[in-house]
């Protein structure tokens, strides 16, 4: 059976699980489907793109679980550190021993004094595929603000954080000042790790701003893929991305849902 991608949001011990993880995470890999579907098809390849792990009910297969860590444990760690602590809260589960690609979300980071801290994000394509987030990113891709040019200074998300937000907490990285642009850089940070789990190398020559490839800091810039009529911003993937993923045994033509409101102007009330 070819592999897909499932999700395991892992919980550190003291933190309080989201409710809406299982929802959002489907969301943004829905979402991101199309966008390798539509650049593989740009590139010659045909709408080829990854298939999601569902469950018997034919939803996402998501696995909540618990870490016998703290968050601070997470925050603070190292990457190597970082994957350790995830996968070993999986292998608790038995939950490791699967070729499926596994994007682990972990309810750890820290916002003191209007800055970020703990919001790790990197992948690899050992293992079958992994790739590890702070639940940060997938707090920020929300498909309601993608279509939202307002900027966020003083407004108040309770999921991520119980103060209100200063100007630039989630435009760190040059993320962009309005939350369409918080958006955009949330999916392209998690479309950017999941294309390591697939074994898609990053660019090395970094450019400035938020236009380029996936694997570079195109990433930021994803919002251009869902609203070009909204911002320069763009992201697209590399015709060696599309040759990589031509001969992967994990992209086939596949029958999508129907794209979401994140290409509409449907916007957040």
């Amino acid at each position: 059976m070819t592999a897909a991608v499932r999700v395991i949001y892992v919980v550190p011990v003291g933190a309080e699980p989201w409710a809406e993880a299982e929802l959002r995470a489907t969301a943004v890999l829905e979402d991101i489907q199309w966008f390798f579907a539509e650049e593989m098809n740009r590139l010659g390849h045909g709408l080829k793109t990854f298939d999601i792990a569902t469950a018997a009910d034919g939803s996402l297969l998501f696995h909540q679980i618990d870490s016998p860590l703290s968050q601070e444990q997470f925050i603070h760690a190292s990457r190597k550190q970082y994957q350790a602590r995830c996968r070993s809260a999986a292998k608790l589960r038995g939950l490791c021993d699967n070729n499926d690609i596994t994007v682990y979300f972990v309810e750890a980071y820290s916002i003191i004094n209007g800055k970020v801290s703990g919001a790790q994000a990197l992948g690899w394509s050992r293992n079958g595929g992994e790739a590890f987030l702070s639940s940060l990113h997938l707090k920020m891709a929300r498909r309601e603000w993608i279509g939202n040019e307002n900027g966020y200074e003083s407004e108040v998300f309770d999921w991520i954080d119980s103060q209100p937000m200063r100007r630039g907490t989630l435009s760190w990285n040059k993320r962009g000042t309005q939350l369409g642009d918080v958006s955009g850089a949330g999916f392209g940070i998690i479309a950017h790790e999941v294309g390591h789990s697939f074994a898609l190398p990053k660019q090395e020559k970094m450019r400035p701003g938020r236009k380029g490839p996936l694997m570079g800091n195109g990433c930021r810039g994803m919002r251009g893929y869902f609203r070009p009529d909204l911002t320069e911003d763009r992201c697209l993937l590399r015709e060696q991305d599309g040759m990589v993923l031509s001969h992967s045994d994990l992209f086939a033509l596949r029958n999508l849902k129907p794209k979401s409101i994140s290409f509409s102007g449907e916007v957040e009330k």
